[in-house]
């Protein structure tokens, strides 16, 4: 190899490792720019909760949306360079907008200000349910709950003057409650994300017919009660409101248990006759109020029922569906074919 030729080598690497400097420099710059490193300039006090179960980079974009860093390549390149990702804490945390990833990470590693409990509360459920649930799973108990439920301190938009009940008006979900929550504030939130939610449904088309947003969600809590499959529930409305519109008493069971105060999956005779307003077999029309709180796929399908003349629905088979039908002589045949099921 000539010297010239070398020399044209040693040169060209030479160059090379220039650029490569050069374009180190800049990625740090960049990177910089996006809070990687560097120092923090905190900003306003921003309350986050990490849900449980959260993983890092999810971690991560939500410090973002709440303005807390700039950037969520920043984040993945401080959990790099730092570690520690997989150890963050569900719970709540006290930051600042305008941290460096670095030091977000630092101080969501030193652990939650305030932890919570995750809590559920199933569709379906009555108010006791959920002054059961509350007792058992947080620091509120089973009567400081109830006794704010009954109180009257929390009301709904969607609640009618003459109710004194928020049945049905607490919204099923998933939770999360920390130690400042009173029972005040937990109520206050379940009404208040029940509303968000029926603000999501179109209630137009029952309303035009004459029902009450109100009265819409008494169908939603049956619909709840009585439906084990998703697809059925706009036909189980469709059979509820088509009984309404003729006079037609419900007869639904679900009512009945509502009545007797009782979760359980069968009735005898004197049960199914007892006297209430709620036993949708003695009494045609609504019950007064729901008889439980149903969940968005049953605001939905009461605000649009299915299109057709159903009047009668019983159970099918072992799995919950139910065998859908128009005329009493239909009915029958599907009636006995539900007694002849051995589940």
């Amino acid at each position: 190899m000539s010297l010239t030729t070398r020399g044209k080598i040693v040169a060209a690497l030479i160059a090379l490792a220039g650029i490569g400097i050069v374009a180190a420099g800049a990625g740090y710059l960049y990177l910089r720019s996006l809070g990687a490193f560097g120092t923090s300039e905190p900003g306003r006090p921003v309350k986050v909760v990490v849900p449980e179960g959260a993983s890092a980079i999810e971690i991560g974009k939500l410090l973002k949306d709440e303005g807390i860093i700039e950037s969520t390549l920043a984040w993945r390149v401080a959990l790099f360079l730092e570690g520690g990702g997989e150890n963050i804490e569900a719970g709540r945390y006290d930051l600042f907008s305008g941290l460096t990833a670095p030091d977000a990470l630092a101080l969501i590693s030193k652990g939650a200000t305030v932890d919570f409990v995750t809590v559920t509360f199933p569709e379906g459920s009555w108010l006791e349910d959920f002054a059961r649930i509350v007792g058992e799973n947080t620091h509120i108990s089973r009567a400081d709950f109830a006794e704010v439920l009954s109180s009257g301190d929390v009301t709904s938009e969607l609640k009618p003057a003459d109710v004194d009940t928020l049945e049905g008006l607490l919204f099923p979900s998933t939770y999360q409650v920390i130690e400042k929550d009173t029972g005040l504030t937990l109520a206050q939130r379940l009404v208040t994300e029940f509303e968000r939610q029926v603000e999501s449904v179109d209630f137009s088309e029952m309303e035009a017919k004459g029902y009450s947003p109100y009265e819409i969600v008494i169908v939603a809590s049956m619909i709840e009660a009585e439906a084990k499959v998703n697809s059925e529930r706009p036909k189980i409305a469709s059979v509820i409101f088509n009984r309404l519109d003729v006079g037609e008493k419900l007869g639904i069971d679900a009512t009945v248990l509502y009545a007797l105060g009782e979760h359980k999956d069968t009735l005898t005779v004197s049960e199914l006759a007892v006297d209430s307003p709620y036993n949708t077999r003695l009494y045609a029309g609504l019950p007064p109020t729901p008889i439980g709180a149903p969940g968005i796929e049953s605001l939905r399908a009461a605000a649009d029922p299915a299109p057709g003349d159903l009047f009668f629905y019983v159970v099918a088979d072992c799995e919950g569906h139910h065998a859908f039908s128009e005329t009493s002589a239909e009915f029958a045949r599907d009636k006995a074919a539900y007694q002849a099921l051995e589940c």
